[in-house]
C-alpha cells in the first residue's frame, strides 16, 4: 500500500526563527504556534535543534503500532513513519492549499530507488536525467541531483549526500501569492514555471498553481 505525506519536521536554532521565516512566507500558524497545517492535512512541525546540520525529516503515513526496521543510512534518517492526526487548517494569506512536492538532493538519485520504493510502498516511479519522481497520493517525492535542484529552485543545495532540501506548495493564484510575498519584503523569481522564494531557515521554498 502506498504511503502518504503526513508531516514535514523542520528544525532551526530556535522555534522563533522558524515562526518568523514561515509567517513571512504568508503561512498562518496553528493555535499552539508549533507549526502549520495545510488544507490537504499535511503538517509542518517546528522544533529547535542544536544540530548544526538541522536536518528536516518527512513523516509518512503508518498504521497503529507499525514500526518496520529502517537501515542505518543518511537516506533512512530523513524519514519517519507517523500516524495521521487530522486537524482543521486555517486560511493562509499566501493562498497555499496543499503540499505538492518534497524535494531531496542526492548525488546519485537512482541509487536510492530500491529503498524508497520499499519505504513508500510505491512501485511506480519515474526516472529521468534529473532524478526520481515518486507519487504519494496528491503529492510527490522528488529525488534530484544537485544540478537539477539548482536549476529548479535557482539556488545551490548544501553539499550533503542525501538531504531534504526543498518544498513546493500548491496555491490558488500565483499572482496573489507573489503580491503577498512582495508585501512581506521577500524577493521572488519565476523558475521553471514556479514562483521560487529562496530559503526559509535552510529549506528552499517554491509555489505553483494547485
Amino acid at each position: 500500500m502506498s504511503r502518504k505525506l503526513v508531516r514535514i519536521s523542520l528544525t532551526a536554532a530556535s522555534r522563533a526563527d522558524l515562526v518568523g521565516a514561515w509567517t513571512r512566507l504568508g503561512f498562518a500558524l496553528d493555535a499552539d504556534g508549533a507549526g502549520v497545517t495545510l488544507a490537504d492535512g499535511v503538517v509542518l512541525a517546528f522544533a529547535a535543534s542544536d544540530d548544526p546540520a538541522r536536518r528536516a525529516s518527512v513523516g509518512l503515513s503508518a498504521g497503529s503500532g507499525e514500526t518496520p526496521a529502517m537501515p542505518a543510512s543518511a537516506a533512512a534518517g530523513c524519514f519517519q513513519l507517523v500516524e495521521a492526526a487530522p486537524a482543521a487548517a486555517p486560511d493562509h494569506a499566501n493562498g497555499v492549499v496543499a503540499l505538492r512536492e518534497v524535494v531531496v538532493v542526492a548525488d546519485e538519485p537512482a541509487d536510492h530507488a530500491e529503498f524508497l520504493s520499499a519505504l513508500t510502498g510505491q512501485r511506480e516511479m519515474l526516472a529521468t536525467s534529473a532524478g526520481l519522481d515518486i507519487p504519494l497520493g496528491g503529492a510527490s517525492l522528488e529525488i534530484l541531483s544537485p544540478r537539477a535542484f539548482a536549476f529548479r529552485f535557482g539556488i545551490n543545495p548544501r553539499a550533503e549526500k542525501f538531504h531534504i532540501a526543498g518544498l513546493v506548495f500548491g496555491v490558488k493564484n500565483l499572482t496573489e501569492t507573489e503580491a503577498v510575498l512582495a508585501a512581506n519584503g521577500l524577493m521572488t523569481i519565476f523558475q521553471v514555471g514556479r514562483l521560487a522564494a529562496g530559503e526559509a531557515e535552510g529549506m528552499a521554498v517554491a509555489f505553483e498553481r494547485a
